[in-house]
Formats: structure tokens, sequence, C-alpha cells
């Protein structure tokens, strides 16, 4: 049997454990492009191109108690790049991210009678991930 913990998905920025997930579905990680792209001739014939954009995305979603937005704010606002990685220590180990990464703009805020969620997109040029 294998057991699935949360609390060893980790996600770094720059060497700093980011803290104060939302509940649910806390950090995705995707490519931005498919690694091929196809085309069929009028005849049938099929042909394919390999796709060279390595952008990816990982979304990132905290409480809006965390003290982990501000860590991601004074990123935005910075013109700097930054290492993103999204470190999984369960049985079967998955790591995404990469070293060229920038948020796509400051995260939008609410306010309500409740604990809110902040939604961070996170760009990356090299992006890259594993599912060993």
């Amino acid at each position: 049997m294998k057991t699935y913990d949360p609390r060893d998905i980790n996600v770094i920025v720059n060497g700093q454990f980011l803290t104060g997930f939302a509940e649910g579905n806390f950090v995705t990680a995707e490519k931005d492009e498919e690694n091929y792209s196809t085309h069929v001739g009028a005849k049938g014939e099929v042909s394919r191109a390999r796709n060279a954009d390595p952008m990816g995305t990982i979304t990132i979603n905290l409480k809006n108690t965390s003290p982990s937005n501000a860590v991601l704010n004074k990123l935005a606002k910075s013109r700097d790049t930054f290492e993103l990685y999204v470190v999984d220590a369960n049985e079967n180990a998955k790591k995404a991210g990469g070293s060229i990464c920038w948020a796509e703009k400051p995260a939008d805020l609410s306010w309500g009678d409740e604990i809110e969620t902040i939604e961070w997109t996170i760009k990356i040029a090299d992006y890259s991930a594993n599912m060993d």
C-alpha cells in the first residue's frame, strides 16, 4: 500500500520553502506547449515537428494569511528572475520547476468573511519536470 502525504510536497523559491498553502489543489505545474505539432496532408501523410518552446507554468495557491505572499510579492515587483522548484518527497517522487522564473503579475487580491486564496502564476523559461 502506498500513502500520499501532502506535507511532503515542497515549493522552494531561491532556497526558501513556501508555507501557508490553501486547501485543495495548492500547486500545479505544466509545460506551456505540446512537445510536437502535427500536420496531415491532403492524402493523409502525417508529419510532425518538434516544438522547441521550453516554457512552463507553475500555479501556487496560498492562504491570504500566508507569510509566503510577501516573498512572492517582492519577487513579482523585482526585475530579477528567480529559481523555483516543486519537490515531491512521497514514494513516487516528482519534481518540476526551473532556474529562470518570474511572477506573471502581482497576485489579485480579494477580501471576504473567510480565509481567501491568493493565486500566484509563475512563468518558467527553462521548465523541466520528471516523474521518477
